[in-house]
């Protein structure tokens, strides 16, 4: 609801996954979705924008991994068992195996990327 009236968008395409976040830091929720064919998030802030950020069979994974209060754009590649979170620059880990399922924690996240 925006200021206590219901409202809609339109924001993505099928197939696209909705991954909402704080992506601006202004403590509010900001409309996203990300499109596993192409690997590009589609955030709706304000200003609509959008970034290259994994491949095809990436899994998204956002959340705030460096503290700032800013979710930052991540994936999980579950062939390589790597986070690749992208935050100011960009950082990977090799944190799992093979068909593993990512459940994101920042704070346990965080001390492997800074």
């Amino acid at each position: 609801m925006l200021n206590g009236s219901p409202w809609s968008v339109g924001w993505g395409v099928p197939g696209d996954i909705p991954v909402p976040g704080d992506y601006d830091g202004d403590g509010k929720t900001d409309i996203a979705v990300y499109r596993p064919a192409s690997g590009t998030w589609d955030v709706l802030n304000g200003s609509p924008w959008s970034v290259g950020w994994g491949v095809s069979g990436d899994i998204p994974i956002p959340g705030d991994y460096n503290g700032d209060g800013q979710t930052d754009i991540a994936v999980y590649r579950p062939a390589s068992g790597t986070w690749d979170v992208l935050n100011g620059s960009p950082s990977s880990i090799g944190w799992g195996s093979s068909g593993d399922i990512p459940v994101p924690s920042p704070d346990a996240i965080r001390r492997f990327f800074f």
